[in-house]
């Protein structure tokens, strides 16, 4: 009997054990079936307007949702099973389809139907609509990215239900999320990276926020936020970056910020902030970037400003700042750009500051500063801009290395000086003594004048006994010879050539010198009757790696384009170095744009040529290489132009392999202030839509005639939305015709589109390339004749369309 009803329990267990295996199965397909569903629900709703070759094409019932494009899926065992093989169930995990040109409602995405998913990657597109309720049942979520879309709406609350996330970024969906920012975006308490910048958020910022103390990054910028800084910003110990700029923001700067020590930039600008700076702000020895302008903030400069050491820009404009301007900011010395202007500042202009040798960008107007301006100003070599005009500043200024176009000194007192800047000369009693009542001293101007003898004398035998030893180098050039000393000249034999360009320089006399820049002096050299530039390299400090200067060699001699400056050899010596390049006779294009007659010489068709160029020449380094070149400094230094004025791209020296740039441990951070995109100073990534950007501040010097300056501030449009587009152009050269008409704006629209903060939104330069080529000028643009056009126009186009 008991063997009999043995044998009955397992006939039924064999009959049993295909049905539960059928019914796991059939339900972890009915489970990825409804996800697959869902989603080819949306699909149906949605627009790829990529078309058959779309990001959407391999989205088919017939294919595994887990196969298909932008799609991962993961494999989890249901509570209570085991770890066999049989018991996963499949689950989407990750969707990401960015730049995929999807238009459509976010909501018509079934979010309940998605319980496993991990990472949802949607930026860049067209879609519309609100974000839906259901988005927080995605328990699982670690990454929302919904931004450069059109999405309207306020955040949902039940975002607080994602305490996964890490990281959230709605930003640049422009005038349409709007509402308040919820107080459940507290709950999230694993959240790296909150960016909602660019919408149209109002009402207070959440104090809740202060409980995110994992928080690396927070942009809030471009909203219409109001109320006070919570002061509970200050528990956000990892805090590296804050953007509030260009909000309606009140009330003073919290003391807890003194708390964020790791906090490296801090943009408060274009708000209504009061009081006065915080005495423990002083205690952000890691802050680089710090932008107060446009505020209501008052009160004396401290001295202990002179203790934020890693500070690198420093904008308190347009404020109401009062005293003097403290000497301890001279300790700053790692200042790229300073600008106090627009305040009731008082006093002289500290002679500390000359300190500050790495300058790019100093603007002090519009205060009451009075005395001298410091003569160790000479001394600042970066310098870019310079802006001193109304103030109360006289005596002697000593010039500077910039050209007239890049310095202002109107409406201060009695300034004299050189007259290419506008000023009067000095009498020469100014220039031998300090006091006007001893000018007619015989016996001080005597001494004066042997203390000078003397002084010119000394300066005379150190200068000889210089060029002695410099001379002697440059012969060790010729005579010695090392088995890793290289030289190479195509089309020449290679020691004919290095003889002659040392004749035809004559040792690389002064004479025969036609400019020098950060990293050599250029020379002109005539042999055999064809004309070369030859770069000679400074100290070697910058080369000191044998590898470094070789990897330059390596990018230009793979390079072959027309709008490229030709390299036709180098010497590499243990004493000296200097490349062999075809001759530009134009010069840089920022030297024709900075002198008078010559920028009026450079009309409009021979300024769109130039950037059709540059443009050809960056898209063929960055698409068409067979590695991509990123050239990590362009500017208009750096566009030479031949006798017809074509525009070629120089100087190679900071440009790299993309490849190269994310496997080397140096340093990306390169560059020119004034052209660096701004993702370079708070991110440090690096990509070639940091060249596109450069490009861009290139495109509308050409069109102003000079450095755009605030033009480039993401809040210009408010500052200057009613300024027309005539109003910056070039006044030297004749009003266009109206085909340049249609250039010139499209001109405009290709570098406010390079000039977006985000880098996903600029354009590559090969799309920058064929709408400079095809001249595809915006039908809408062209309704408004070019005096009825304004900046906001244009921009306002750029920020809705999104491309060119």
């Amino acid at each position: 009997m008991l063997l009999l009803d043995f044998k009955m329990s397992l006939l039924l267990l064999l009959v049993a054990l295909p049905l539960l295996f059928s019914s796991a199965n059939s339900k972890a397909v009915t489970q990825l079936d409804r996800e697959a569903d869902a989603l080819l629900r949306w699909k149906s709703s949605i627009s790829d307007e990529a078309g058959p070759s779309g990001c959407l094409k391999s989205w088919s019932k017939h294919i595994s949702p887990c196969n298909w494009t932008g799609v991962a899926c993961i494999n989890t065992v249901p509570q209570g099973r085991g770890l066999g093989d049989s018991d996963a169930v499949s689950g989407v995990a990750n969707i990401s389809l960015p730049m995929c040109n999807l238009s459509g409602r976010l909501d018509g995405l079934d979010f309940v139907a998605l319980p496993r998913l991990v990472h949802l990657d949607l930026n860049d597109n067209n879609l519309s609509g609100p974000i839906p309720p259901s988005i927080g049942t995605l328990g699982e979520l670690t990454k929302l990215d919904l931004s450069s879309n059109s999405i309207s709406g306020p955040i949902p609350p039940s975002i607080g239900n994602l305490t996964s996330l890490t990281y959230l970024d709605l930003s640049q969906n422009y005038q349409f999320l709007n509402g308040q920012l919820p107080s459940t975006l507290g709950m999230l308490h694993n959240l790296e990276k909150l960016d909602l910048c660019r919408n149209s958020f109002t009402g207070p910022v959440p104090p809740s926020l202060g409980n995110l103390t994992l928080l690396d990054f927070i942009g809030l910028s471009c909203n219409k936020l109001s109320g006070n800084i919570p002061h509970e910003l200050g528990m956000l110990h990892r805090l590296s970056f804050l953007h509030l700029l260009q909000n309606n923001i009140s009330g003073s700067i919290p003391g807890s910020f003194g708390n964020l020590t790791r906090l490296e930039l801090l943009d408060l600008s274009y708000n209504h902030i009061l009081g006065s700076i915080p005495s423990t702000f002083w205690n952000l020895k890691s802050l680089k970037t710090l932008v107060l302008a446009s505020n209501r903030i008052n009160g004396p400069l401290p001295q202990e400003i002179g203790f934020l050491f890693s500070l690198t820009h420093l904008d308190l404009s347009s404020n109401q700042f009062t005293g003097s301007i403290p000497p301890q900011i001279g300790q700053c010395r790692r200042l790229l750009q300073l600008s106090i202007s627009d305040n009731l500042l008082t006093g002289p202009i500290p002679q500390d500051l000359g300190q500050c040798t790495g300058l790019y960008d100093l603007d002090f107007s519009r205060n009451n500063l009075s005395g001298t301006i410091p003569i160790n100003f000479a001394q600042l070599y970066q310098l870019h801009n310079l802006n001193l005009s109304y103030n109360s500043l006289g005596g002697r200024f000593g010039g500077t290395s910039l050209p007239s176009a890049l310095v202002s000194l109107d409406h201060n007192i009695d300034i004299c000086g050189d007259q290419r800047y506008g000023l009067t000369p000095c009498e020469a009693s100014e220039l031998d003594g300090k006091n006007e009542g001893k000018r007619h001293n015989k016996r001080l101007i005597l001494v004066l004048l042997l203390s000078f003898g003397l002084f010119c004398f000394i300066c005379l035998a150190i200068g000889s006994l210089a060029l002695f030893c410099w001379r002697r180098k440059l012969a060790k050039c010729r005579t010695k010879s090392k088995p890793a000393d290289m030289f190479s000249i195509w089309n020449f034999d290679g020691k004919i050539a290095f003889q002659d360009l040392l004749d035809a320089t004559e040792n690389f006399d002064e004479k025969y010198c036609i400019g020098s820049g950060g990293h050599g002096s250029v020379y002109r050299a005539e042999v055999r009757g064809s004309v070369f530039a030859v770069k000679l390299l400074h100290s070697m400090e910058d080369y000191t790696d044998e590898g470094t200067f070789h990897a330059e060699i390596d990018v230009l001699t793979k390079t072959r384009h027309r709008c490229i400056v030709k390299l036709y050899g180098y010497c590499s010596h243990s004493q000296c170095r200097f490349l062999v390049y075809d001759l530009m006779e134009r010069g840089s294009l920022a030297s024709i744009l900075h002198e008078e007659q010559l920028a009026r010489e450079l009309d409009w068709p021979k300024r769109v040529a130039i950037v059709r160029d540059v443009a050809q020449a960056l898209s063929y380094l960055h698409h068409d290489c067979d590695e991509p070149i990123i050239h990590r400094d362009i500017k208009s230094n750096n566009i030479l132009l031949d006798r017809d004025f074509k525009g070629y791209v120089s100087d190679f020296g900071m440009a790299r392999k993309l490849k190269h740039i994310y496997s080397s441990s140096s340093t990306i951070f390169a560059g020119t202030c004034g052209y660096m995109a701004p993702e370079l100073s708070s991110t440090m990534v690096l990509t070639e839509k940091c060249d596109v950007y450069s490009f861009g501040v290139v495109v509308m010097e050409v069109v102003m005639g000079k450095h755009p300056g605030d033009l480039l501030l993401p809040f210009f449009c408010q500052t200057q939305q009613h300024k027309k587009l005539t109003d910056i152009l070039d006044q030297r050269i004749v009003e266009p015709t109206s085909n340049e008409e249609q250039d010139i704006i499209l001109l405009v629209l290709v570098a406010f589109g390079c000039l977006q903060i985000c880098p996903k939104a600029r354009p590559t330069m090969k799309q920058v390339c064929q709408a400079i080529t095809d001249r595809n000028c915006p039908a809408a643009i062209l309704i408004k004749p070019l005096h009825e056009v304004t900046l906001q126009d244009l921009h306002d186009f750029c920020s809705t369309v999104r491309n060119i």
